[in-house]
């Protein structure tokens, strides 16, 4: 498939970045974590596959294992506010690299974001933990104050 891939990369057609793949009678199945860098974003105009109508959407130029991708979500979800996705990328600056994975929530799919540069979250050990003595009786306010 060399041929085809050549032409496609002639044409100047970038693939879409599949994160999961419709299978019949059981939706859509996660395709696992992709591990993409960030080039660029653009808004452009596409068709709403379910109502046909016109819609702006932001396209990302992403790179995934030297090959670039593109992955396109509608600027505004169904409640008309911006999507949780254009929300969250916004934050993270070109360039960075990132995963992205469907994850399942319930009966609906979501894109779960994580930075590869973030720190881990380091949870504290028993002896991190402060250990307060009961001292009998609580002090009143008026004795906390002055004591």
């Amino acid at each position: 498939m060399e041929s085809s891939k050549e032409i496609i990369k002639k044409a100047g057609i970038i693939p879409d970045l599949c994160l999961g793949t419709r299978e019949e009678g059981h939706g859509v199945k996660a395709t696992g974590p992709h591990t993409i860098k960030l080039l660029s974003d653009k808004v452009v105009k596409d068709t709403d596959y379910e109502t046909g109508a016109e819609i702006f959407v932001v396209r990302y130029i992403l790179e995934e294992a030297g090959e670039q991708r593109k992955y396109d979500v509608p600027m505004k979800d169904k409640k008309g506010e911006i999507h949780y996705l254009v929300q969250r990328l916004a934050e993270i600056p070109e360039g960075e690299e990132i995963i992205l994975e469907m994850k399942k929530k319930g009966i609906r799919n979501y894109i779960s974001i994580t930075r590869k540069n973030q720190p881990e979250t380091i949870k504290p050990s028993d002896d991190d933990i402060p250990v307060i003595e009961d001292e009998g009786e609580p002090k009143s306010f008026e004795e906390q104050l002055n004591s």
